[in-house]
């Protein structure tokens, strides 16, 4: 059986932070920042990591790894902005014209 020790969590520090890092470059500006997804990343292996020694559950760092990927998903998809809000005009294809008829 794996114990919880300092090495174990600097490796599901680096795990977490390879991963936000691969996933940050593979989304690129679709989703938050690559520094947002390396912190999201470590957060997600060291939570999912721990709860897997709590759970006394073996293969804890592929249960982080996939921690790992789901909260950098759920992270990547519920973020507050988009690209084109923050980086171009604002102005979307759908507008409501105003018609020079009067009604009578």
């Amino acid at each position: 059986m794996e114990t919880l020790s300092m090495a174990t969590i600097f490796w599901l520090l680096v795990l977490g932070a390879t991963t936000g890092w691969v996933v940050g470059n593979i989304v690129g500006h679709e989703g938050i920042t690559v520094r947002a997804n390396i912190i999201w990343g470590m957060v997600g292996a060291v939570t999912i990591g721990v709860m897997g020694f709590w759970l006394q559950l073996s293969g804890v760092l592929l249960y982080a790894f996939m921690g790992t990927l789901a909260t950098l998903f759920l992270a990547n998809v519920f973020h507050l902005h988009h690209v084109e809000d923050v980086l171009t005009d604002t102005r979307h294809s759908i507008h409501i014209k105003k018609s020079k008829k009067r009604l009578k």
